[in-house]
């Protein structure tokens, strides 16, 4: 089901990617320099619209990835911290329970008999 759902989504996504490359082939300049003089003489290298612009849109989804993974740290911190936690109280009360099974068994000396308790 997932693999239907893959090709459904990706396979019209390559072709629109694949389409566009085609329709936008002509190189375009690319200033480096944020603020250029009026003559625009700035670093500047040359390369097709496509790639410009799908490189613009990997380093979008990187921006935003990484922003996304900074912002939720604590959360996976707080959630380490929880693990850890849990950790030590499941084993303190298998350490418990091990206990309370330990004090209800029959003592062997007694011949198996069972301990009574005065009330």
């Amino acid at each position: 089901m997932k693999s239907i759902l893959r090709i459904i989504v990706f396979a019209p996504l390559a072709l629109l990617f694949l389409f566009f490359a085609m329709a936008n082939r002509a190189p375009v300049q690319v200033f480096i320099d944020p603020l250029p003089g009026g003559d625009a003489t700035g670093p500047s290298f040359e390369a097709p619209l496509y790639l410009v612009v799908l490189a613009s849109i990997a380093l979008g989804v990187l921006a935003g990835g990484l922003s996304s993974w900074v912002a939720h740290g604590r959360y996976r911190r707080a959630a380490r911290t929880a693990r850890a936690d849990a950790k030590v109280a499941r084993t303190e009360a298998e350490q418990l329970r091990g206990q309370a099974l330990a004090s209800l068994s029959p003592d062997p000396a007694s011949g198996g008999r069972a301990l009574r308790r005065n009330g």
